[in-house]
């Protein structure tokens, strides 16, 4: 009777755990703009529970804000004055995405992590701002648009897996 209920919970709780990561997958992909191409995300696909999946969508997200950060850093004396102004405006948004991104990730380690999806909705906010900034712009030579909308995409998961997180802790 003892193995038949051990055999039970050993097949069990592994496809319940597993169908539980696929839910927090599915709820977070589909506050997106593209939720399949989130769910095709490498470390969405790959995460196996939800605060790793978390730290990942912010690292990832990161990564990304670090790399066009120093773009714009390094375009922002653009000849044509009025996009090197969009550059450095979008400069000092990154920047603070960045610092809301850093923030959130260590939030996620402790008693405050409440906190990470506040700081994951401002930095997706920060981003925001450079969407409306880069829609007034004549030209975009360097193709800085389209890098942001690629961030924003990233921050909205970054933002949905943190509150989702957040949410699920409190039950």
């Amino acid at each position: 009777m003892l193995i038949s209920l051990f055999l039970f919970l050993i097949s069990f709780v592994p496809s319940s755990v597993a169908n539980a990561n696929d839910n927090f997958k599915h709820t977070i992909c589909s506050k997106t703009t593209n939720p399949s191409a989130c769910l095709n995300l490498k470390h969405v696909q790959t995460s196996s529970n939800p605060k790793g999946l978390t730290t990942a969508s912010i690292e990832v997200a990161l990564s990304k804000a670090t790399d066009i950060h120093a773009k714009l850093n390094s375009l922002y004396n653009e000849k044509d004055g009025h996009l090197g102004d969009i550059y450095l405006h979008c400069s000092k948004n990154y920047n603070d995405a960045i610092r809301d991104l850093t923030i959130a990730k260590r939030s996620l380690d402790t008693r405050h992590s409440k906190s990470a999806a506040i700081e994951a909705y401002d930095a997706e906010e920060e981003v925001k701002a450079c969407q409306v900034v880069f829609n007034d712009a004549r030209r975009d030579p360097d193709d800085i648009k389209k890098a942001n909308e690629e961030f924003y995409f990233l921050t909205q998961i970054a933002r949905a897996s943190t509150e989702e997180l957040v949410k699920n802790n409190r039950k």
